[in-house]
């Protein structure tokens, strides 16, 4: 099996959740396999969610953990996404 650049994103806004407990579970997994892993946990990037006055219609420089995702996405060859869904979407 030929071994992948791997970048896992937890989208889930929570620490200690299931999209947590996965996204570790994924990462050990694949690191067992012998693939080169990255992750990042939306809970733990600092970063302005709401931009302040800039809208959408004005640019702003990305934050450094915003520009380290934008960075790992870059660099993977497989990318991992989980997102959480409100309570009772599923």
């Amino acid at each position: 099996m030929e071994c992948k650049r791997i970048f896992i994103l937890n989208g889930h806004p929570a620490r200690d959740t299931l999209s947590q407990a996965l996204a570790m579970a994924y990462a050990k997994s694949a690191k067992a396999q012998g693939h080169d892993v990255r992750m990042a946990h939306l809970s733990d990037l600092a970063f302005d969610m709401d931009y302040e006055n800039a809208g959408y219609v004005n640019s702003k420089p990305l934050e450094p953990a915003l520009e380290q995702v934008m960075a790992d996405i870059e660099w993977c060859e497989h990318l991992v996404c989980l997102t959480s869904a409100p309570t009772g979407q599923i």
